[in-house]
């Protein structure tokens, strides 16, 4: 048990010493202003598409899509929940309107790929549970990239124009139809049509030097993120993007202990009813799904759209510092339970 408390919590430490680094580099004059609105629209336009087309386009195809559609459907009801908690939180803290969308998306997106992906691989190779399944680390790697599937194209496809804060009538078609939406489509796409998977995916593929490529390029997307978000905190707000204690900690609330216990609570249905197979692995990685602190790409979407990055780089740092306790006894008791199921 000890073991699996210190890889969740050096799982989420990694990225606040990240974050501080881009603190660091604010002082030091090199993370201006405008240097990073041209770092956020790199990521956005590049890294991140690279990222999630080898992503979700390695690990994905049609027959496992067809098998374990309830994953992808798991993670659109997490989003409801999380819709759900954010009004309730909204009507409790009462913030400003100007605040309301921010958030929304908070509660409603969590970072569902960089912190899960780590966690997972390390508590496959220092759990008891899976000391005689060598494969427990891929499959979980595998479950969290079909988890994607549905929540990266949710994500950049309605929370994405939503944090605009315009009617849809009045938005451009590149202000809803994003490159890391797209891309998400593209993995899918390459993950389910055979031709594709073999000319792009498969070793020894023609044309496999291209999807090398794309991880290359997508690698530094995550670092880069947290440079943003730890830059964007150490800017000191104006008084109108200054975020209410109470809101700030609502929010931690409802995303870090509120879900949690709703998605152990739906794993634990899913399994009683025989919906989902008799991996333990697949139950700890749609629990600790529900435990993630909110996505750090929130905090790109804000820069890009010129509007509430102050306020929403706040609200996630806050809550990853409350997430190294939180998160670390959710995922222990996550892995208990998934040893006596």
């Amino acid at each position: 048990m000890l073991a699996i408390f210190s890889v969740s919590f050096f799982g989420v430490l990694r990225i606040f010493l990240v974050c501080l680094a881009g603190v660091w580099l604010v002082h030091m004059g090199v993370l201006t202003a405008d240097f990073r609105k041209g770092l956020s629209r790199l990521v956005t336009l590049l890294m991140l598409p690279a990222l999630l087309v080898t992503k979700i386009g390695g690990r994905v195809n049609l027959g496992l899509l067809r098998d374990l559609a309830f994953v992808p459907g798991t993670a659109l009801a997490y989003i409801l929940c999380g819709l759900g908690i954010g009004w309730l939180v909204m009507l409790v803290t009462r913030p400003p309107a100007e605040h309301r969308r921010l958030v929304l998306t908070a509660c409603s997106f969590g970072n569902s790929g960089y912190i899960p992906y780590p966690l997972v691989v390390a508590i496959a190779g220092t759990s008891p549970l899976f000391a005689n399944d060598p494969e427990a680390g891929a499959r979980g790697m595998m479950y969290i990239s079909i988890y994607l599937v549905c929540m990266s194209p949710c994500m950049w496809g309605i929370g994405f124009p939503f944090l605009a804060g315009k009617p849809l009538r009045s938005m451009r078609w590149s202000q809803i139809i994003s490159p890391p939406f797209l891309s998400s489509l593209t993995g899918i796409t390459i993950g389910c049509v055979p031709f594709l998977r073999n000319l792009l995916v498969a070793e020894g593929a023609p044309l496999r030097v291209l999807f090398d490529t794309g991880e290359m390029i997508g690698a530094p997307a995550i670092s880069c993120a947290l440079l943003i978000l730890g830059a964007n905190l150490a800017d000191r707000p104006k008084a109108e993007e200054r975020a209410a204690l109470s809101t700030i900690l609502a929010v931690a609330w409802g995303r870090l202990i509120l879900l949690p216990l709703i998605g152990c609570l739906v794993t634990l249905g899913l399994w009683h009813w025989g919906v989902i197979p008799r991996d333990p692995m697949l139950a700890l990685v749609l629990m600790i799904e529900a435990s993630v602190p909110s996505a750090t790409n929130l905090v790109v979407m804000c820069q890009l759209h010129g509007r509430g990055e102050a306020v929403m780089s706040r609200i996630l740092v806050s809550s990853y510092l409350l997430a190294v306790p939180l998160m670390t006894g959710f995922v222990a008791l996550f892995l208990w339970i998934a040893e006596r199921l």
